[in-house]
């Protein structure tokens, strides 16, 4: 909380972020290549992109080191330390007032904290678990034979593992509004054009103190009229 980013620092992450990812995936640009593998109609061809490495065991290697630990096994752990450190800091904070009749409200709101923690860990691993676990198995697992039960079964799941992976991109958000009642009354306020509780009350506070603000002035302006009335009176 006490560490804040400057925008030169923001952009050096970005770009960092931004080349890594690009010397990742790099290899898919050089060594992908379409297949021809049929017809649908006489003028129309069925093509397939697929991996074309000059080795096979070269492909096994950029999968394990490339996708299987930079992509998943490496941000999990990253995700996991983070998490556990700010975990051990909620869970030692004193907060005003804990200890006395506020003591049962912050354990609740510690323990959603770390409810909200570990479901967000969980479900980044189980949205990606799925494709990993699929491609793992094509190429570190022995070849699966033609037209089999598991070749049908992988054809099937490999397209929504890969949805259930992306969708994890957009998932935070709603598991952040899910377990924060703050942050669901302002999506509330933004879908639907109601303005939040809170904002009543600021208003609230500014009109009174608009009003109080005019009536001091008023005091201010009339007690000044007086002064100067006695004073032109002497």
């Amino acid at each position: 909380m006490t560490w804040q980013i400057t925008s030169r620092g923001c952009r050096f992450i970005i770009t960092t972020i931004w080349i890594f990812s690009l010397t990742l995936t790099l290899p898919w640009m050089v060594y992908f290549r379409l297949i021809l593998i049929g017809k649908t109609t006489e003028n129309d061809n069925l093509y397939v992109c697929r991996e074309i490495w000059p080795s096979e065991q070269m492909g096994v290697i950029y999968f394990i080191v490339a996708n299987l630990i930079l992509c998943y096994l490496f941000p999990l752990c990253v995700i996991l330390m983070c998490y556990g450190f700010i975990w051990i800091k909620v869970w030692k904070r004193e907060l005003p007032g804990e200890g006395e009749h506020n003591n049962g409200l912050v354990h609740r709101s510690k323990v959603k904290v770390i409810k909200m923690l570990f479901v967000v860990v969980l479900v980044f691993m189980g949205s990606w678990l799925p494709l990993y676990a699929i491609f793992t198995r094509i190429k570190v697992g022995d070849p699966y034979p033609e037209n089999s039960f598991e070749e049908f079964v992988i054809q099937v799941s490999a397209p929504i593992a890969q949805w259930l992976g992306a969708s994890n991109s957009c998932i935070n958000p709603v598991l952040y509004a899910f377990f924060n009642t703050k942050l669901r009354s302002g999506f509330k306020a933004v879908l639907f054009g109601k303005k939040p509780c809170c904002h009543s009350n600021v208003g609230n506070t500014v009109k009174m103190s608009s009003r109080k603000t005019t009536s001091a002035k008023g005091i201010t302006g009339s007690s000044g009229k007086k002064n100067s009335t006695k004073e032109n009176a002497i």
